[in-house]
């Protein structure tokens, strides 16, 4: 069983993919294999580096995330670009992660963000997204050293909850408190593991 983990950003969504971890299931993170498709795909950061500048590498000569989130951020058709770039790679790789994944656990999460703006959505079992308002998404990107206009700008640059709830089976209310969040999460665990066992033994 492939479970897609999507939210917002700052909407604790990593909070419930460990939770998950700890119920059994194996994770794979998307933002971190994004790393990797920025750190070492060098066709990326030739694309990357001729659409934004120079301007967006370290001292190192490494794509700097936060650079880049910056500009793109910002400028929705830059954004988009940034996508173009970056997703067909990213898929390809996450696509790969998840077949052996799903050849050594019953049940895997993919932890995503984008899972819905990467068209990822038809490749998984059942989708969970966790929702937080958007004014709390903004405090904890501000406690992160955001200034209150980017904060606004990358909350704002995502999809709203009321069009990504249409792609989800359940939803996991992270407005009150975490562990009402986690509580949230384990009886969903089971309703699908439940599932997958009756499955299995037909």
């Amino acid at each position: 069983m492939l479970i897609g983990l999507t939210g917002g950003i700052c909407s604790g969504k990593t909070t419930i993919a460990r939770a998950f971890g700890e119920m059994g299931a194996s994770i794979i993170d998307l933002d971190s294999l994004g790393h990797q498709v920025l750190k070492y795909d060098s066709l990326v950061k030739e694309r990357l580096i001729y659409s934004f500048g120079a301007g967006i590498l370290n001292k190192r000569g490494e794509i700097d995330r936060g650079k880049l989130g910056r500009l793109v951020f910002v400028n929705p058709d830059y954004l988009i670009k940034l996508n173009s770039i970056v997703h067909p790679p990213l898929i390809h790789l996450a696509d790969e992660k998840i077949k052996f994944e799903l050849s050594q656990h019953e049940t895997v999460v993919l932890d995503a963000a984008l899972l819905i703006e990467c068209n990822m959505t038809d490749i998984t079992d059942f989708v969970v997204l966790v929702y937080t308002d958007e004014a709390t998404q903004v405090k904890r990107l501000m406690k992160r050293g955001l200034s209150e206009e980017d904060a606004w700008a990358r909350v704002r640059s995502q999809m709203t909850f009321q069009e990504k709830k249409i792609y989800a089976d359940y939803i996991i209310d992270n407005r009150a408190s975490i562990s009402d969040a986690v509580k949230r999460a384990k009886e969903i665990w089971e309703q699908l593991q439940s599932l997958l066992k009756s499955h299995i033994s037909s």
